[in-house]
């Protein structure tokens, strides 16, 4: 197997199981020897497994947000197909295969969808599984790639609008706030469909989360140990995600500060 891996875009498929200790003695050789002379796939690998560890941290949180409706199908699709381990195999390899038309994924990235798409098919409380699905994309983004520097929030919105098609105005850099603006990227967990906005508040992870259409949501929850504040106005959805840890008075604040400069 060592021989077939070429290039970077031959451990793509073998990457997963190789994260989530399913691959075989050979396979974990190949993909070892590959990590050790590339350090881009070996930063991969390390994103991978740290988004796993996440997701595994937090397990019995996200487990209540998979509905009955959607475990009676597993059942049912489980039942179908003979009830075995063969079945069980069969129905993992379906499922796998249906999510790797994205892009070859471990299981943890697999699951941060899983809970977007119960979210976006409508099948559960859709606030009670945005609020997970943000939840989980911001601790991951920072955990993973959350940038050292200041972002210049006019440039941002500029390059938002090029290239997503739909315009943003994004809250700047508020010494003031003790606000720093590190980064602006597209939200996976949605689809890319939202707008994800990294701060640094009071050195602090905060992130503001921007969808471009207005769902109807305001609610506070908390998920994962996060808190999350979602609004609507202006025809779209906001949400405000900072650690449980956070005063609540400190945090309406932000926020306050927040509505009143986004768009």
């Amino acid at each position: 197997m060592a021989d077939r891996i070429k290039s970077c875009a031959d451990l793509d498929e073998r990457l997963t199981p190789f994260v989530d200790d399913e691959a075989t003695p050979d396979e974990r050789a190949a993909v070892g020897a590959h990590l050790g002379k590339c350090p881009p796939c070996r930063k991969h690998a390390d994103d991978e497994r740290t988004a796993r560890d996440l997701v595994r941290e937090h397990r019995s949180g996200l487990c209540p947000t998979a509905p009955a409706s959607l475990r009676a199908r597993c059942d049912r699709l489980r039942q179908g197909l003979g009830g075995d381990a063969r079945a069980d195999n069969v129905a993992r390899g379906s499922f796998a295969a249906v999510m790797r038309k994205w892009a070859p994924l471990s299981v943890a990235a697999t699951l941060v969808l899983a809970v977007a798409a119960v979210f976006l098919l409508g099948l559960n409380d859709g606030a009670e599984a945005l609020a997970a699905s943000l939840a989980l994309d911001h601790v991951k983004c920072f955990k993973v790639s959350a940038p050292a520097t200041t972002a210049d929030a006019v440039v941002e919105s500029r390059l938002w609008e090029q290239k997503q098609g739909w315009p943003v105005v994004i809250p700047p850099t508020a010494p003031a706030e003790e606000l720093q603006l590190v980064d602006v990227r597209r939200c996976y967990s949605t689809e890319g469909r939202a707008a994800h906005l990294m701060y640094k508040w009071r050195g602090r992870p905060l992130s503001l989360y921007v969808l471009p259409q207005d769902t109807g949501r305001q609610r506070v929850l908390r998920k994962i140990g996060q808190d999350a504040v979602i609004w609507s106005a202006n025809q779209r959805t906001y949400a405000v995600v900072a650690s449980e840890q956070t005063p609540a008075a400190d945090l309406t604040r932000v926020v306050t500060y927040l509505k009143a400069t986004a768009r």
